[in-house]
């Protein structure tokens, strides 16, 4: 026995039409990037008072005590921390990250899905080259975007 299924909208039987994707405009990625930004500060934080917690320190002293005796490897915990942010974010909660939540835009594939973690797993690791930022004011999509085959939206 075959099961058909169709969506019953106003009296008219529809078969399910693809999502229009409108791609988010560049000041809403731009204020995604400061947002999230400040999103990657807060999860950072989050790990040093960790960190402070275990080590029974306080939070300043350890800040202030590891940045200036592990300069080398404070920075790539801070580099570490924006990429689990952006992974935990994009990956678990379906192309949404602080900023997206706030402006109203998500990530999503060509097809309208949430990314794969593969795709997300580029994505993050792509925002680390220098400058990738301004390629936005030139390009409407990306380097990022460009390179993991996914976009931002208006949802």
């Amino acid at each position: 026995m075959t099961v058909i299924t169709t969506q019953l909208l106003d009296g008219h039987l529809l078969s399910p039409r693809p999502k229009r994707l409108i791609p988010a405009p560049a000041w809403k990625r731009l204020i995604n990037i400061i947002l999230d930004y400040i999103g990657t500060i807060l999860f950072f934080s989050t790990i040093i008072f960790l960190i402070a917690y275990v080590t029974e320190t306080s939070i300043k002293e350890n800040f202030i005590h590891n940045q200036k005796a592990y300069p080398i490897a404070f920075n790539a915990l801070g580099i570490f921390a924006m990429y689990v942010y952006y992974i935990v974010c994009e990956f678990y909660l379906s192309g949404k990250t602080f900023g997206k939540y706030l402006t109203g835009t998500v990530v999503v594939t060509p097809a309208g899905q949430p990314p794969n973690l593969n795709q997300v797993l580029i994505r993050s690791a792509l925002r680390f080259i220098p400058l990738e930022g301004v390629f936005l004011l030139l390009n409407p999509q990306s380097l990022h975007d460009e390179w993991s085959g996914t976009l931002v939206i208006e949802e």
